[in-house]
């Protein structure tokens, strides 16, 4: 019998999905709650509000999800965990056959937490790391007590023997131990990876936008530690036959809110499509037509602009900073400018 490795078959199964232009994966945020306060979040709450979805809303949309053909759920919040009946969401979520992952800050991961995952046989644990040494990690998560409890969960995620990838969101506060948390990481044989995108509040709220790092440090931090970045090289280009919205959203993925709002992406919440009053199926129907019907106006140089293959803004960026998905935002392309510029120096093809 052929054997396939894992990551190349859900490979396959996300480029079918893309050709026959079916949801593949969906990023489900069960609760604004979160037992933490970090600063550059875009949490729009922190708190589980009284309208979040009850147990078996959730169990209802998970059966939708898995009859639409769905393969991946990933769980997220807040922090999902804070939830009392997360072991039960789990366990109906893998009894409908999706593959699972979750996202944490890994703070209440106890060994007893640790053993349901494993028993439910979660794909993959994402765990956000926001500092190497208590001072700074407080800093950044605003509660007392936060690095030991992080410390412990981790601990218990590796002794547990899970696939687990560890994320550093870098910012002006914690930059400086990005080498220390690789460590950190690292000495627990756990995969590292950091990720320089910080982005305003899902209400607009840019206030997050001040513990971004300017573009001169993020790229000395790409120059240093560049195979441990989270996201993927940028396209080669950006042509005029490509989608105005060019990535999964609403072509493989969609993300559903704590309030049982259906949106493009966690970072990207519209259309705002109504699941308490409608389905899964419709919602992805509407969620095609918001791509399909989102163009480009005035403002939109992407196609033209000569640092477009080093440039990580998303059509989302421009939309929750300027609520023109058209727009330019000058960090980014300051960025890509000299991210093109130091890849030109390091051509070997250059003329010395």
């Amino acid at each position: 019998m052929k054997t396939i490795a894992s990551a190349d078959f859900l490979d396959a199964l996300s480029t079918r999905a893309a050709q026959a232009r079916r949801p593949e994966g969906v990023t489900f945020e069960l609760t604004y709650g979160c037992n933490l306060r970090c600063v550059h979040c875009y949490n729009p709450t922190h708190r589980a509000l009284p309208q979040e979805l009850t147990t078996s809303e959730i169990c209802s949309l998970l059966d939708q999800i898995a009859g639409l053909g769905v393969l991946t759920v990933t769980f997220t919040g807040g922090e999902p965990s804070v939830r009392p009946d997360i072991e039960h969401i789990l366990r109906h979520a893998r009894g409908q056959g999706l593959v699972l992952q979750l996202l944490t800050n890994a703070t209440r991961m106890t060994p007893s937490f640790v053993t349901v995952l494993r028993e439910v046989g979660v794909a993959q644990v994402n765990v956000s790391i926001y500092g190497a040494t208590e001072a700074i990690y407080e800093r950044m998560t605003g509660v007392a007590g936060s690095y030991r409890q992080f410390r412990l969960g981790l601990a218990s995620l590796a002794d547990g023997r899970l696939p687990v990838t560890v994320r550093m969101p870098v910012t002006t506060i914690n930059h400086e131990e990005i080498h220390t948390c690789r460590q950190l990481v690292e000495s627990l044989h756990l995969k590292f990876q950091y990720c320089l995108e910080i982005m305003t509040s899902i209400t607009g709220d840019p206030t997050p936008l001040q513990y971004r790092l300017d573009p001169e440090r993020k790229i000395r931090i790409d120059q240093e530690l560049l195979s441990y970045r989270t996201m993927d090289q940028p396209e080669a280009s950006c042509s005029t036959h490509q989608p105005f919205i060019e990535c999964a959203c609403g072509q493989t993925r969609f993300a559903i809110t704590p309030y049982g709002e259906m949106n493009l992406c966690t970072a990207f919440p519209i259309p705002r499509y109504d699941l308490r009053t409608g389905t899964v199926k419709e919602g992805w129907e509407i969620l095609k037509q918001t791509v399909d019907q989102a163009h480009p106006n005035r403002h939109y140089e992407c196609p033209s602009c000569e640092v477009r293959s080093h440039c990580r803004q998303g059509r989302s960026d421009a939309w929750l900073e300027t609520g023109d998905m058209s727009s330019c935002i000058p960090h980014f392309k300051e960025w890509a400018e000299l991210e093109h510029r130091t890849h030109a120096l390091l051509d070997p093809r250059r003329p010395h």
